[in-house]
């Protein structure tokens, strides 16, 4: 079993005003892994302006928050007044990613953007390609929309008037999903 752990910092990067962290792993990033421990890396760059987070994995295997109604955690408040721009690629529905994603919008005054892709990068469809848009597999696409369904019911109520919320997802003509 592989184990990932984000390291608490000791020091802090005073002038780091953009930060671009990538995930990648070739099979499923543990359950275990605590996408909240991230916030570490905000509380040390106090000048932060812009944080893009993507995360790219072939399988995923945390708990979602869909269905989930035990207690959000939540950090002690520290503020990240700075950040302006916050995008999460690969936007999934494990509860600690939703936690990351509260404590950003709760704790950052200056927060102009907040975009979450939950098509794990896949490219948008493109009427130029012949055949639509990149195949995306099934367990892929209905975890989409489960973040999709995180997103309108953990985030979207609480993103202030002054917040620009980018989301998307799967295209919806090409990776539509039939319940069987």
């Amino acid at each position: 079993m592989q184990m990932i752990s984000t390291p608490t910092l000791p020091s802090k990067f005073l002038h780091l005003k953009y930060l671009h962290i990538t995930l990648n792993a070739n099979e499923a990033i543990s359950p275990a892994y605590d996408y909240l421990s991230l916030v570490s890396f905000l509380v040390a760059s106090p000048c932060l302006e812009t944080f893009i987070f993507v995360v790219q994995q072939t399988d995923m295997k945390h708990d979602s928050i869909v269905g989930d109604i035990s207690h959000l955690r939540q950090l002690p408040e520290h503020r990240h007044d700075n950040l302006k721009s916050v995008t999460i690629v690969g936007f999934c529905s494990a509860k600690s990613m939703v936690e990351l994603t509260l404590h950003i919008i709760k704790n950052t005054s200056s927060l102009q953007c907040l975009t979450l892709d939950t098509s794990f990068g896949s490219c948008g469809c493109s009427v130029d390609k012949p055949g639509g848009c990149n195949p995306m597999r099934r367990d892929i696409i209905e975890e989409a929309h489960r973040a999709l369904l995180a997103i309108r019911t953990h985030v979207e109520g609480i993103i202030p008037s002054r917040v620009m919320l980018n989301v998307s997802g799967p295209c919806s003509r090409c990776h539509v999903v039939e319940r069987d």
